[in-house]
């Protein structure tokens, strides 16, 4: 057999300290399950005493105490790391995200993937998804951590929602939560992307790799202007991190609306939020486009959306309709080349409109005339090119024209120029 099988299966043996009554062995998990059992005994819902525990270290008090209580009972030696230990899992089982607790406080994690309680993987960094075996102890355990996530973001684990896709702040990291369960798939399956404590700082993206200096330039003259701006890639492949740089260098954030579907993004000061609702008890959702539409009422002066997707055209309907549309920075799931891109707008533009015509693909290209790809490659995040729609050629059809692009592996100018006006010299755009 390979390694991975007998990982898996050492990461299913409990470990066993002894009891003090003859040679009766118990095992860890089993005492934290005990415990636990115990402490939900003590402190129902309607428990005075649990709701003035209303600090971590007041919780971690009661918890403590039921801890005694069941080791004295057992009569069980544990040494004091073991004890230590006991009372953290008990703690993370009843008050936190149970074995997620201590992948989230993990700074180098970045993806995690679970497939139903057997299976779960991690990503570090920007590498791949790595088998870590099974961290529940069972369906009902980790049933019960995925719907206190859930609803910590906001939502509910119900039959009539099998898809959730939530954002919520643990720590210092912001957290997205892809979540698809029966009857769409046989199991359930959580995928969590973590976020970076800090923002990213341009030095930080050129030094990385992700982007060159040159770049750098040309994206600041961009969000400067007063051009849309669409960025564009797969999941995951870093549209969440250059939406981030960017609308932190926005001018008057205070008039500006992010609309988003999962409240991915760190908000500058005064920038405001919508983000679509999902249905909890009685309450209706607010979708992704409802909160377009609230967001045009107001009157800004410029809109994000994180992500507009191309089965959702009427979503964004209104904001190419609107005669005097705010300034739009779209993130925007999909193929990253042109051609593919092309086709994929040109499709959106036309079932955004009633009875599909083409009313509304000029007003798209016009109002998103910059392209910025993201691409994930060999396990790096990549700014792939930045193009422009140019209606030199043809009046009611635009070219794209690449403005900067990966050759060979080097992100390089095109000797291209911007058709639209940026505050950038002249000799900028001369090819590299």
């Amino acid at each position: 057999s390979n390694g991975t099988h007998d990982e898996v299966d050492k990461s299913r043996l409990p470990e066993f300290v002894p009891s003090q009554l003859g040679n009766r062995w118990v095992s860890l998990a089993a005492l934290v399950e005990q415990i636990e059992s115990a402490f939900i005994e003590e402190y129902s819902h309607d428990s005075v005493e649990l709701a003035e525990a209303d600090t971590p270290s007041k919780r971690l008090k009661l918890v403590l105490e039921t801890a005694n209580y069941v080791i004295s009972v057992e009569s069980v030696q544990l040494s004091p790391t073991e004890k230590a230990d006991i009372i953290s899992r008990t703690y993370s089982s009843l008050f936190g995200y149970g074995p997620l607790d201590a992948l989230f406080s993990d700074d180098t994690i970045t993806t995690i993937s679970l497939e139903d309680a057997d299976k779960a993987s991690v990503r570090h960094g920007q590498g791949d998804l790595v088998s870590i075996g099974p961290i529940f102890q069972n369906a009902e355990h980790y049933q019960r951590i995925i719907s206190r996530l859930v609803a910590d973001a906001g939502a509910e684990l119900r039959p009539d929602q099998p898809y959730l896709e939530l954002g919520l702040k643990i720590g210092d990291r912001l957290i997205a939560v892809n979540l698809v369960a029966p009857p769409i798939t046989i199991q359930l399956n959580v995928d969590i992307r973590l976020h970076s404590k800090q923002l990213p700082t341009w030095d930080a993206l050129i030094q990385s790799g992700f982007m060159t200096a040159e770049a750098a330039q040309l994206l600041k003259a961009l969000i400067a202007s007063d051009h849309g701006l669409l960025i564009i890639g797969e999941p995951e492949s870093g549209k969440t991190t250059l939406l981030n740089l960017l609308m932190n260098e926005l001018p008057n954030p205070e008039q500006v609306i992010s609309v988003e579907r999962a409240g991915e993004t760190r908000l500058p000061t005064g920038m405001q939020r919508l983000i679509a609702k999902w249905p909890v008890g009685d309450m209706p959702a607010v979708s992704f486009g409802e909160q377009i539409i609230h967001a045009l009422e107001q009157k800004s002066s410029c809109i994000l959306l994180d992500e507009v997707r191309a089965d959702e055209p009427q979503t964004i309907a209104p904001l190419l309709q609107m005669v005097d549309a705010p300034r739009q920075i779209w993130s925007f799931r999909g193929a990253i080349f042109a051609k593919r891109l092309q086709n994929a707008l040109g499709m959106l533009a036309r079932r955004a409109e009633v009875g599909g015509g083409e009313a509304l693909i000029r007003p798209l290209y016009e109002r998103l005339p910059f392209v910025i790809a993201v691409n994930r490659v060999g396990g790096q995040l990549r700014l792939w090119s930045i193009g422009e729609w140019q209606f030199k050629h043809n009046p009611d059809y635009p070219t794209y024209v690449s403005l900067m692009q990966v050759e060979n592996g080097q992100l390089k100018r095109t000797g291209e120029p911007a058709s639209r006006p940026l505050s950038l010299d002249n000799d900028f755009w001369s090819r590299d």
